[in-house]
């Protein structure tokens, strides 16, 4: 597997090389990451997570890892070296009531994509062509939502990171109590930087 990133000039440049460029350094994880030009705005940039991911794996042909450039990998990611083959991809699902408001037992889940694994097999590299095209097709919608869509209508088999893997930090700079050890971290740069 490889772990694969990209950003655009400016502010998101100096995220990535102050967050998940030494992380992956730091650990020796085998990685790309590629600068792209700023495509407009934010959901364009972001749109273009999807062809950039099955880009890389037809380009690298083995499973592939997308991280967005201001995660930081704290501690080596050993699970996402371990997702069987029988699944198209590995994700994390938010519980959003416990992460925004600590209730349990809501059934609310939003798929996450600033940490996800692509399995190069037949069934990940079909969802990442569907993911390119419907990214396409509907460009106002955020590429995530359109991938959630994808598999729970479409009924690819995804694999459930553990929140350890996708451990968001919020708006307060804290973690939530109930992740426990984060192995990565994401710091929400995009919330300062959406404008650009």
């Amino acid at each position: 597997m490889i772990i694969i990133s990209y950003y655009t000039p400016g502010d998101y440049e100096k995220v990535m090389n102050t967050h998940l460029k030494p992380s992956l350094q730091k650990l020796g994880l085998k990685h790309y990451i590629e600068k792209i030009d700023n495509k407009g705005n934010w959901y364009q940039n972001t749109s273009y997570k999807a062809q950039f991911v099955y880009n890389c794996l037809h380009l690298f042909k083995e499973d592939v890892c997308f991280l967005d450039s201001d995660a930081i990998i704290d501690s080596y990611p050993t699970l996402l070296y371990k997702i069987p083959d029988g699944f198209a991809c590995a994700c994390h699902l938010l519980d959003w009531y416990l992460f925004w408001r600590k209730q349990t037992g809501n059934p609310k889940r939003e798929l996450l994509s600033g940490t996800m694994v692509f399995k190069y097999n037949s069934e990940g590299l079909k969802l990442a062509k569907k993911y390119v095209e419907e990214t396409k097709k509907n460009p106002k919608i955020w590429e995530q939502k359109t991938l959630q869509n994808i598999v729970e209508t479409d009924g690819y088999k995804v694999y459930v990171l553990p929140p350890e893997y996708c451990a968001i930090k919020k708006p307060n700079g804290t973690i939530p109590d109930y992740i426990k050890t984060p192995i990565i971290t994401h710091y929400q740069a995009s919330r300062k930087f959406r404008a650009n």
